[in-house]
Parts: C-alpha cells; structure tokens; sequence
C-alpha cells in the first residue's frame, strides 16, 4: 500500500538540507595560506621617518546633507583650527598634473566632525589639492563631496533596534594608464541605492542581486575632477568575504601588469591560519574591478610584527598600500581590533607583495589611525617618499623620508 507523499516533510527537509549546505561552504570558505618566511635581517639603515614638516589644514566643507536636502545645520567648516580629517590617501605628480602636485582623497571624521551615530554622516569623499602638501583645497570645477550622505531610504540597519544610516568610508586612490581610479566603502547600504546612484551597467547589475553590509565600490575619472559612476567591485556576501565580516580598510595597486587589492579582515574562525585578531588578504583582478574570491585570495604574511610586542592584543585595523619600482609598502595603523581602532603605525615592504617585512620602529607610537605613505621620486639607489600621517583627534601631518632599496632587498633576502 503506498502513502501519500506530504510535500511539507519533503519542503522541510530541502530547507533543512540547503542551510546545511550553504552553512558547511560557509565553514570551507578559507583564504590562501603561504608558508612563512622567517625574519633574517633588519633594514639596518638609520632612517629620519619620524620629523613631521607641519600640520595639514583643508580648506573645504563638510556637508551631511542627503541628496533633495539642503540643511545649513548640517554642513560644518573643517578649515583650521576646526580639524575633523580623516582616511587620508595621496597621488603625487613631480610634474604636476591639472596644477597641481598633490591630489589627496579623505573623508572628515574625528575632531570637529566627532565619532558619535551622527558623524560617519559626513564621512563622505572628498577630493582636494596642494603643491606644497601642507596647505589644500578643492580643485575649481568639482563637486564634493562625491558621493553624498545615505539617506534613510536607502539604508539598512546592522541591528533591529538601531537606526537606519548607512554611511561611506574607507577611501582609497590610485592613478594609473592615464586615469585616477577611487575606491571606497559603503557599510548598510541597500543595492537599490547603489542601483540608483552607480551607473546602468551589465556589472552592477549582476553584483547588486542583494544586501550585503558592505560593498566595495570604484570610480574613474580622467581629470580628477568628472568622476564616472559609481561600479560594485565586490561585496562581504560569500563567495567574496565571510559572511558580513567587514572588509575593512581595502587599499589598491597596480603593478604595471595586474591590479591588487588589500584588506583587513577580522579573524572569523576557521576563515584564517591562527589566532590573530586580524588579517591582511591580498586579491588580484586584470581589469581593477572584478576581483579575487575569497578562497583564491592570500593571506598576507609578516615575517616580523612589532605591534605584538607593543600590546599582544594588538593587530592590523586599517592598512594603505603603495607600489614603486618592483616594490609593494603598506602602511599599516595597529591596534586593538576587538575594540574597532588604531593606535600605531608601521611601515611594511615587499618584493613579492605577499611576504612583508615590517621597519621595527612606528612611524608614529600613540592615537595614529589610517595614514597614507606615498612614492614621489625615484632614482636606481633610493625611493624618496612623502606621508600624510592622520590621527584620531583629526588632525594630518605632513613629512617626507627616504628608503635605500639595497638595504630593502637585503632584508628581504631568504
């Protein structure tokens, strides 16, 4: 005799099979490991890293209005000495390029700006310009900030119980084959509002079939001023991130061959190789906007690590990169990642990209946060360097060093 079959039991057993699935791939969904390098030799070279030239002021408004409002209360003077600056990252062009030597993107943050619920309103991108790396304002012709505040209506709140504000942050850029290149990232943000605001293309279509509580996006712009719209480069939806892990800080390259994206990623068990509590994850692309899955990334490996021995708690929070003449640096602001901020600030360097020693000394020991280090001049013996150091209470410093590269590549030899 048979038995009806009762399509709820079998409904439920499909459910209860797929969320198995969907939750073993969770587990399996590892990062690259390559095998350590062990520390040899030191940069044995006395390098003057640490003399700041001056303080940075910028001449720009901070606006947290959301598109369709214009309220005066909601845009503030960051000019000096009203410092809220923040996510600093730097081109330099010996020659100048549209006038100007230095083009920085930031966001304003900390200082006048604050860090409460309101503030990462304003967190905004913002597009400025110097020839003397200490005083900046906006290039005529632009609009900033480039992507204004999320409204309500286009966000999504981390919790039930909190309000709904998703928020930019994280900015990035890079110039290369005759464009700036600008990545940043959006946290609780809907992909409606992306859809909306990014551009009508093939790519964010297909990467925008969902909410993820971050995105990473790009835009280009030829003159640094016009900025394209906004393109999905990859989200913190599997297969792309854990789930929800937050993708923090990703800061680009291009080697003159393939683009290269870093990013901090806090250590989400079994994801990662030990008991770090955070990582550095390096992805590849050969067009700057489809990258690396998470599984095809590598895990970043330091064969010394000097903030462990400033505070054992401590770890990579945010992170920059650059690349010059064959060689990878990133700057890399360490803290106590369980608490969300940074305190130090190190400087890495690689000829692989993947294996990094780390300058025994921090550029700056207390209240640093996400710093950008830049190449302005090479020759066969040295690369000299300018940096825009930020901390926490808003403020930016200016200072240039220099690096020998046959030191580099004696500290780096196996």
């Amino acid at each position: 005799m048979t038995h009806p079959i009762n399509k709820q039991r079998i409904l439920l057993f499909l459910l209860l099979y797929f969320s198995f699935s969907c939750s073993k791939q969770e587990e399996r969904l590892f990062a690259v490991n390559v095998e350590p390098i062990s520390d040899v030799k030191d940069y044995d070279e006395v390098i003057d890293y640490l003399t700041d030239i001056g303080t940075v002021n910028i001449n720009v408004l901070a606006n947290s209005n959301y598109p369709g409002i214009n309220n005066p209360a909601l845009i503030k003077d960051i000019n000096a000495p009203n410092f809220g600056y923040c996510h600093p990252d730097v081109q330099y062009f010996p020659n100048g390029f549209n006038g100007y030597k230095y083009w920085m993107v930031f966001t304003p943050y900390f200082g006048t700006i604050g860090t409460e619920q309101d503030s990462k309103k304003y967190e905004n991108p913002t597009i400025v310009v110097s020839n003397d790396g200490l005083n900046w304002s906006p290039p005529n012709g632009i609009s900033n900030p480039l992507q204004k505040t999320l409204s309500p209506n286009e966000s999504f709140p981390e919790k039930k119980d909190e309000p709904k504000q998703g928020f930019w942050s994280d900015v990035d850029m890079m110039f290369e084959n005759r464009k700036f290149s600008l990545y940043y990232r959006g946290s609780f943000v809907k992909a409606s509002a992306f859809l909306s605001r990014g551009a009508k293309s093939q790519n964010n279509t297909q990467k925008l079939l969902n909410n993820a509580q971050r995105t990473i996006v790009r835009q280009t712009s030829a003159d640094g001023i016009h900025w394209n719209p906004l393109e999905v480069a990859y989200t913190s939806n599997p297969p792309f991130s854990p789930k929800n892990n937050h993708i923090i800080s990703p800061s680009f390259i291009f080697n003159g061959k393939d683009y290269g994206s870093y990013e901090v990623e806090n250590n989400i068990s079994p994801n990662f190789p030990g008991n770090d509590p955070s990582y550095i994850i390096r992805r590849t692309s050969n067009n700057g906007l489809d990258f690396s899955k998470f599984k095809q990334s590598i895990v970043v490996n330091f064969m010394n690590k000097p903030w462990v021995k400033e505070n054992p708690a401590f770890a990579p929070w945010h992170i920059q990169a650059t690349y010059v003449d064959g060689y990878y640096f990133l700057c890399i602001a360490a803290g106590d990642v369980k608490k969300y901020t940074a305190d130090s600030l190190y400087l890495a360097f690689s000829k692989d990209g993947i294996n990094f020693k780390v300058l025994p000394e921090p550029l700056v020991e207390h209240h640093a946060y996400r710093s950008s280090v830049f190449p302005m001049t090479t020759t066969d013996d040295v690369i000299n360097f300018g940096a825009i150091i930020a901390y926490k209470s808003g403020v930016f410093k200016y200072r240039e060093f220099q690096l020998n590269k046959q030191k580099i590549d004696e500290s780096l030899i196996k």
